[in-house]
Order: structure tokens, then C-alpha cells, then sequence
């Protein structure tokens, strides 16, 4: 049993920084109009490149609460791992 333990230990301390590494990701998503992009310029006029910022800003948020819904999976398969584990450290100590 102890293996057992040790092992749902292991997986709850991966799926930890599975679920940090994902949040991270989730910090560093930036919004891009796409200028640059294919010899593209910023639109002169001001209506338009608003549009293009919000369209990116609107993307940029939802990519980074997609990564934020999977990170809080992730720490939650550690939790119910890490509460099993210290089940079965009870049950066998």
C-alpha cells in the first residue's frame, strides 16, 4: 500500500505543475491586432484600429480563460490525488 501512496503522490505533485504551467501560460497571453502580420499596417483611421484591438483584446481573454478553465481541472485532479493519497498513508500507517 505504501507504493500506492507514493505513486498517487508522485501523479498529485505532477498534475500540480501541469496546473501551474497552464496558469502561466495563461498570464502571458497578449492581444495582437495582427499588425505586422502579411506586410500589414495599423489603419489610419482611428474606428478601425480600435476594432482591431478590441477584436484582439476580446480573443486574448478568451484564450486566457480557456487556459485558466484548464489549469483549475488540472488542480483539481491534484487535490482529489493528493486526498486520496493521504487516505491511503491513513489506512496503511
Amino acid at each position: 500500500m505504501k507504493g500506492i501512496e507514493l505513486l498517487l503522490a508522485v501523479c498529485a505533485f505532477a498534475t500540480g505543475l501541469l496546473s501551474a504551467w497552464y496558469w502561466l501560460k495563461a498570464s502571458r497571453v497578449s492581444a495582437d491586432p495582427g499588425w505586422g502580420k502579411g506586410g500589414m499596417v495599423e489603419p489610419g483611421i482611428h474606428a478601425l484600429s480600435q476594432d482591431a484591438w478590441i477584436a484582439a483584446m476580446l480573443h486574448a481573454a478568451s484564450e486566457s480563460a480557456r487556459l485558466n478553465k484548464t489549469a483549475a481541472y488540472w488542480t483539481a485532479a491534484t487535490v482529489a490525488l493528493t486526498g486520496i493519497s493521504t487516505l491511503v498513508g491513513a489506512l496503511v500507517g
